[in-house]
């Protein structure tokens, strides 16, 4: 039986030719490069890399390089009762910002210096504007009243003690932007012109019939935190004393308070204590104000300066010598009176935070002004100093 069915077959394409190998140089490294995506990340990753470790090798030279110049106060040779140098340090959050931005400028740029020149601190805090200023003015005020003899110069923590330690003196303040060189010059106002008397408190309003006073039971309560929620549930205590306790109910809180007179109104705890001051009542501590080393903060804020801050992340070691400058001042304690001119001092910081407040206005008069110190750059670097017995014992080596 004859076949008639007919195969068609698809025409086959022809293999494409192979590529000879490149001969020129840029042929060949055309061929070695990966695609194009991976390019562009490798190109991305190895950029950043790059700036990262560039900024880190001159953070660490610039550290040094400040570090050595204050080496000379850490290799001095101190006596057995002498403590070493110890300075109060005030920061307090810029503006439109938190504190957090200030711990750092602190701890990075600032402490290493300190801890190069053996220089001791004691860091304070003021969260809110008016705190660093209380407290200026209250250790200002105490070293007046302890000089006058109206209270005494150990604590009460330090009386019960059977030995009180030997701690440092505070011999100069460290303020961190304009707005905490503010504060301090505000509590150096106060302190100086505060009364040392003591205010007397407010009597207390007395009670519509003095003779009976219903006191109120008291329930002692506690709370326990859920582990889920961390919500606060109360305890079984409380729940007894609500359930067993014949006042818990409305009817019966409702008639305690209609049969409960009046009772004393007490000051509150957190109440601001206004005291008086005058021109009278002036005068300065034994061992006069204390002098003040300005160090500039110039925090960047808000959308328009992120071009700025783009820059600083790669560049903080600019920072090290911007503010290894003004530490240094501290270190070696050379200081100047205050001039009206000084009171300029981190100008330039109002332009970053103008959005959020207003400029800074260092109110001080002249009164306080002249017995105020500033730290300023030393002449010259001193060499460590020795002490004569152990001048004799290198001669005697020798």
């Amino acid at each position: 039986m004859e076949n008639n069915t007919t195969t068609s077959t698809a025409p086959t394409q022809p293999s494409p030719a192979k590529l000879p190998p490149p001969t020129t140089l840029t042929g060949k490294l055309r061929a070695k490069l990966p695609g194009r995506g991976w390019m562009i990340f490798w190109g991305v990753v190895g950029t950043i890399g790059g700036l990262v470790t560039r900024d880190h090798y001159l953070t660490v030279a610039a550290k040094k390089r400040v570090s050595d110049r204050v080496d000379v106060l850490a290799k001095q040779t101190c006596g057995v009762q002498d403590m070493p140098r110890k300075v109060t340090v005030y920061i307090m959050p810029p503006p439109g910002d938190g504190i957090h931005k200030t711990r750092h400028y602190f701890r990075q740029f600032v402490k290493p210096v300190f801890d190069a020149a053996a220089l001791d601190y004691e860091v304070r805090e003021g969260l809110t504007e008016g705190q660093i200023q209380a407290m200026v003015a209250a250790d200002i005020r105490r070293k007046r009243q302890v000089a006058a003899g109206k209270t005494d110069e150990l604590t009460e923590k330090e009386k019960a003690m059977a030995m009180v330690p030997m701690k440092s003196l505070s011999d100069g303040i460290v303020v961190l932007g304009r707005v905490a060189l503010s504060e301090v010059l505000k509590g150096y106002q106060d302190g100086c012109f505060q009364t040392l008397d003591d205010p007397v408190p407010a009597e207390p309003v007395l009670a519509a019939d003095p003779e009976v006073v219903a006191e109120p039971p008291v329930f002692e309560t506690t709370t326990e935190e859920t582990p889920a929620t961390g919500a606060s549930e109360p305890s079984g205590d409380e729940n007894a004393s609500r359930t067993d306790s014949p006042s818990s109910t409305p009817a019966a809180e409702e008639a305690a308070s209609t049969d409960k007179p009046a009772q004393a109104e007490t000051p509150k705890e957190n109440e601001v204590v206004v005291i008086a001051q005058d021109e009278e009542f002036f005068s300065l501590p034994p061992s006069g104000l204390e002098p003040i080393g300005f160090i500039p903060f110039k925090n960047l804020v808000g959308i328009r300066n992120w071009p700025k801050k783009f820059y600083a992340i790669f560049n903080s070691w600019d920072c090290v010598e911007y503010a290894g400058a003004s530490v240094m001042k501290v270190a070696f304690a050379e200081t100047k009176d205050l001039e009206k001119e000084d009171l300029s001092l981190g100008k330039d910081e109002e332009e970053l935070f103008k959005k959020y407040r207003g400029p800074v206005e260092l109110d001080i008069t002249d009164r306080v002004r002249e017995n105020v110190k500033l730290f300023v750059t030393p002449q010259h670097i001193p060499e460590p100093k020795t002490y004569p017995d152990e001048a004799d014992d290198s001669l005697n080596a020798e």
